[in-house]
């Protein structure tokens, strides 16, 4: 089952290419919108780990927790798409279907932006835990709630947490053209088991790293740091041979109003430089496609 492990990649020799218009350096602007769709003891009896501090220690409702998730619905995603807007900027969106079914409104202002809605599971029950008949079943269940509430079928696929068989599975759909469920490189690249076109991810430029347990960001400065200096060695390396960056968001995570200046200063950075395409990850999966496919 699953595909063999690949540890060479392109090695010493990446394809010599020029994204459009001539750019060196694709950036891809993530969003997670994940809201809803959390675990809780009331949908699927699990208690949510993951948030701005520890879950309760017994398994009962974490109503501290939720409303932490709340936040992200009520506010979060209202601030993140001002900030887009402010800095004509378009992004991906890894949704959950739950989460945009929670809230029809923030959904219709993200596609009306402009934005792209990737299919990021049906809710966070962890792929790897299904049979692949199980698994089939969800992911279908995500693209027909994804389709009724935006009205089209999503292109991307990001599990969260996939198993030996997702990449198999997703491509028996014919609406997927791309999965990122891979940390493994700095472009896009082909699975060699499915021939599935991988736009790889990014765990470290990720606003995750402010959540318990992790807490390695204490602030937007060292957030903003980081993402600095990711852009800035990847855009240094792009004058020879093409690149692309992730940065990753949460909207519970970012719109933080102590947290959405690192975002600001992130886009009024990059929009000073050259030779940079800001890019959705179904703009960079076509081109990849059209490029390379």
């Amino acid at each position: 089952m699953g595909n063999p492990r690949d540890f060479i990649g392109y090695g010493q020799f990446p394809p010599k290419f020029k994204w459009p218009g001539g750019n060196t350096l694709a950036l891809s602007l993530v969003f997670n919108y994940e809201e809803g769709g959390e675990h809780s003891v009331q949908t699927d009896g699990t208690i949510e780990t993951i948030g701005e501090f520890g879950p309760v220690d017994t398994n009962v409702r974490d109503v501290g927790m939720e409303s932490v998730y709340e936040y992200g619905q009520r506010v979060g995603i209202w601030r993140v798409l001002a900030m887009l807007r402010k800095y004509g900027t378009k992004a991906t969106f890894y949704a959950t279907a739950k989460s945009l079914d929670v809230n029809r409104e923030a959904a219709k202002s993200i596609t009306e932006g402009g934005h792209e809605i990737c299919d990021h599971g049906f809710s966070w029950t962890e792929l790897y835990r299904m049979s692949p008949e199980m698994e089939r079943d969800e992911v279908r269940k995500s693209i027909e709630m994804i389709e009724d509430i935006t009205g089209r079928k999503p292109v991307g696929f990001y599990a969260r947490e996939p198993s030996e068989n997702t990449l198999r599975i997703i491509s028996e759909f014919d609406n997927f053209i791309y999965d990122s469920d891979s940390y493994a490189d700095d472009i896009p690249y082909f699975d060699k088991g499915t021939g599935m076109l991988i736009v790889p991810y990014a765990p470290d430029s990720n606003d995750f790293h402010f959540q318990n347990p992790v807490n390695r960001f204490s602030n937007s400065s060292d957030f903003f740091s980081y993402l600095k200096d990711s852009f800035d060695t990847l855009y240094r390396e792009s004058a020879k041979s093409s690149k692309m960056m992730s940065a990753a968001f949460h909207v519970r995570v970012i719109g933080r109003a102590g947290r959405i200046p690192a975002l600001e200063r992130f886009l009024r950075y990059v929009k000073g430089k050259d030779r940079v395409w800001i890019a959705t990850r179904e703009e960079i999966a076509r081109f990849w496609l059209r490029k390379f496919g």
